[in-house]
């Protein structure tokens, strides 16, 4: 046998192994990835307390201690989803965050310079609607077909409830803020498939 026959016979050795390993490693991968979902799957879904800490934030803890009584520092709009619900949490600080009742979300978005513009200006222009919302006690989740817009004071929380087809379709006095929070929907997007 030549030098060369001997060091392809080497080689051909050498890849095949190398395929057993990389086969082997995906192998586990694979195993450790339904093994994780299996897990998360089992957990509880966190969507609950997520949307109860949001409800509970208050202005000196976003630094927005000095604002007046009936100024809205937030607004946390519930969809309902077929399934689930989602809930988007946007402060006047700029922090932002939307949270799925499927477990999944983007979280902190507001720490984005641009992202954190918008959410504080929109903020600041939902101001006008809140005239359109009664004070509530415990926010409900959306019903079916519904978007619910809570808005944060520190006289307490307000809420108004509007038929999701007719914000889409213009006829709602509400469609322009449904247009603003879907504005601020669309750049967390961004900003997440970028990441």
């Amino acid at each position: 046998m030549s030098l060369n026959e001997h060091t392809k016979i080497k080689m051909t050795k050498y890849i095949i192994l190398a395929l057993i390993t990389i086969g082997i490693l995906i192998g586990c991968s694979i195993k450790k990835k339904k093994s994780e979902t299996n897990t998360q799957t089992a957990e509880e879904n966190p969507f609950m307390d997520m949307r109860n800490m949001a409800f509970s934030v208050k202005p000196d803890q976003i630094e927005l201690e000095n604002i007046a009584d009936n100024k809205v520092y937030g607004l946390i709009t519930e969809m309902e989803m077929n399934p689930g619900v989602a809930s988007l949490i946007s402060f006047l600080s700029g922090d932002t965050s939307l949270y799925l009742s499927s477990g999944g979300g983007y979280i902190g978005a507001g720490t984005d310079e641009k992202i954190n513009k918008i959410v504080t200006e929109k903020i600041e222009e939902f101001q006008k609607y809140l005239s359109k919302a009664k004070k509530i006690e415990n926010p409900k989740l959306p019903e079916k077909g519904m978007v619910n817009f809570n808005f944060m004071t520190k006289n307490g929380i307000y809420s108004v409830s509007e038929n999701i087809s007719d914000l889409k379709n213009g006829k709602s006095e509400l469609s322009e803020l449904f247009i603003g929070v879907n504005e601020i929907i669309t750049q967390i997007r961004i900003y997440h498939s970028n990441q």
